[in-house]
């Protein structure tokens, strides 16, 4: 009982949630982990991206593909609107995600249910219908700042959990993308309302959210080592198998945002990588690829690179944290129908590598590649964030070590106990079950004393008449005598016995009469006298009819012995009754004679019932 109290005492309380991950790889430019949400009434399971740049729920539409099984499973799924009964359309607007980066387009907004489980879903949020390529995939934004195309601000997503739900315990998240190239696919994680401690490696350094709540960084120094040294590397102008990319005089400041998959760096930043590696940049594209030279591709896998990037809250500062990742991490392809590839549906995937010339300090971004390595927890109540190296492991899905963030006291974002200021907290809650327990504890020990006590006093008021007749057990007495539920009443059965000596058995139970009814006869016929033998002579016996007879005369037996005059009955002893000791006894059948016994009644001057005849149990019917 108290293990049930303690676990609906915590349950009650907000605590951070797993967001469910698919098991496919999505994109047209790499392999993408999804997070599957349900959208609509009846739900709708779509797979959709993480995006921490954007507040906003995006979902492709049913225009979006060609009616086949292929492209609906390629684009993660698709959200027909008028199979949703509480899809509320608002209109179509502009999609407002990375407007720096050059990204544009219409949606089809309005409002729906957001379902993660069957237990956590939040009505009437923001979602975007896309119906173009642009966009290949749906979006599940993780920003705050409210959204406002009609004439109300709107929660978001992460908001709402909070705010209106009460299911997490604070505006916070824990992600990473996952990696489709370690051991066999390590998928995304993405907790909410904490973090999953089970996929980074700690440390204590945080930084500050920029005034757009956005996870900004300065990177001082990006770095690229070759293990080990390869001959080949000489052609590059490498000098020494680690070479610079990215130095403390280039120190900026970058956007980490899930929604692109590219680095975007400086034009300068982006020259020294092209020359290192080989890359050649295709202008139509604006991507780097490797075009018709496979040998160059195979020669870059084998070196076995490793870019470390050094990064911390302002440019140059001594609070750095140093993060690496694989040469596999930049292992990417683009397929059709990617806009702009030169390709059709039947054409061999283009390897490219996926970084990006920033025009300016607006773009400087750092994309979905670089957040398959690290691991990003944003914290909005304390206004920080902190980025960690990411572990991973072939059972990263079920072994999960989730960790709630608590909101702190002095919050300006609205929490739960704001919103139900009736709710009790885990202390209370906890002091309340405690208290139950203890007061269960007592009232068993009160009623441990009063039922000794209870049977006790009977046994004294028993034993002052001279015998004990104590029968009561412990949950006879006390306060859970209600518990006992006393035997069903079964029948009493008429026992054998005699109508010169009544015999009553001493009972405690109440004997339920039932009415009497009238007598009702049967039609009879003429019974002809049957004989049966008594003690070796042979007695014909006259059927007295109990029509017409007088009950107050005798009834006398005819005495049809053969040959005549040879009438001879034995008389049996008179019935003795139990004694005392025999009351309750149900061994073998008693020595008794029935009244209702046809021999004993030839011993007797009872007089036979006018209205119950009774036959011999030899008589023909």
């Amino acid at each position: 009982m108290v293990p049930d109290v303690l676990a609906f005492a915590f349950a009650s309380e907000p605590s951070a949630i797993s967001v469910p991950v698919s098991t496919n790889w999505l994109g047209l430019d790499g392999n993408w982990s999804p997070v599957s949400i349900r959208v609509g009434t009846p739900p709708q399971w779509i797979d959709v991206l993480v995006s921490t740049a954007s507040q906003e729920t995006w979902a492709v539409g049913g225009g979006g593909c060609d009616g086949t099984d292929k492209c609906t499973r390629e684009r993660g799924g698709l959200f027909e609107t008028q199979n949703s009964s509480s899809w509320s359309e608002g209109g179509y607007a502009a999609l407002g995600l990375d407007l720096q980066l050059g990204f544009g387009g219409y949606g089809k907004y309005g409002f729906d249910s957001i379902a993660l489980s069957d237990h956590v879903s939040v009505p009437e949020q923001i979602v975007a219908v896309i119906n173009t390529t642009e966009y290949w995939t749906g979006f599940l934004g993780l920003g705050i700042k409210a959204t406002n195309f009609t004439d109300a601000n709107r929660l978001t997503f992460l908001s709402s959990l909070i705010e209106n739900q009460s299911l997490i315990p604070s505006h916070s998240y824990g992600y990473t993308a996952g990696a489709y190239y370690h051991l066999k696919g390590v998928p995304a994680s993405l907790t909410l309302g904490g973090f999953d401690a089970a996929r980074f490696e700690p440390h204590d350094i945080s930084f500050d959210l920029d005034p757009n709540q956005d996870p900004v960084v300065a990177i001082n120094e990006i770095k690229v080592t070759a293990q080990p040294l390869a001959a080949s590397n000489v052609s590059t102008g490498w000098s020494e198998n680690r070479t610079t990319l990215l130095s403390n005089a280039d120190s900026a400041f970058f956007t980490l945002d899930s929604s692109t998959p590219y680095l975007w760096l400086p034009e300068s930043v982006c020259d020294r990588v092209e020359k290192s590696l080989g890359l050649i940049y295709d202008p139509k594209l604006e991507l780097y690829t490797f075009q018709e030279n496979t040998t160059r591709y195979e020669t870059l896998k084998n070196w076995n690179l490793t870019f470390e990037f050094t990064i911390s809250d302002l440019p140059n500062s001594a609070n750095e944290i140093s993060l690496s990742l694989p040469y596999a991490a930049f292992d990417s392809q683009l397929e059709y129908p990617f806009p702009g590839l030169n390709a059709t549906e039947f054409s061999e995937p283009t390897k490219y590598f996926p970084l990006r010339r920033a025009k300016n300090d607006t773009q400087f971004t750092l994309g979905r590649t670089f957040m398959q390595e690290t691991y990003l927890i944003v914290d909005y109540e304390r206004n920080n964030f902190s980025v960690y190296q990411a572990k991973f492991a072939s059972n990263a899905i079920l072994k999960r070590t989730l960790v709630d963030i608590s909101r702190p006291k002095n919050s300006t974002l609205k929490g739960p106990e704001e919103l139900h200021g009736s709710r009790l907290n885990t202390r209370s809650l906890v002091g309340i079950a405690i208290g139950a327990f203890v007061a269960l504890l007592a009232l068993i020990a009160l009623n441990f004393i009063y039922r000794h006590w209870c049977c006790f006093a009977r046994q004294n008021r028993g034993d002052q008449g001279g015998k004990s007749r104590i029968t009561s057990k412990w949950y006879h007495c006390g306060p859970f005598r209600w518990l006992h539920v006393a035997p069903r009443r079964i029948s009493t059965l008429e026992v054998d016995g005699s109508l010169e000596y009544a015999k009553e058995f001493p009972t405690d139970c109440e004997i339920m009469e039932l009415p009497p009814a009238d007598a009702k006869e049967l039609h009879g016929s003429q019974v002809n006298s049957p004989v049966c033998y008594h003690e070796g002579k042979k007695h014909a016996i006259n059927i007295i009819s109990p029509i017409d007879h007088d009950p107050a005369t005798p009834v006398e037996l005819e005495d049809h012995s053969y040959p005549p005059g040879e009438k001879t009955l034995t008389v049996r002893p008179k019935f003795v009754p139990y004694s005392a000791d025999f009351v309750g006894y149900h061994g073998s059948q008693s020595p008794s004679v029935s009244s209702r016994s046809n021999e004993g009644s030839r011993a007797s001057t009872a007089v036979v019932s006018p209205v119950t005849p009774k036959f011999h149990e030899h008589l023909p019917l």
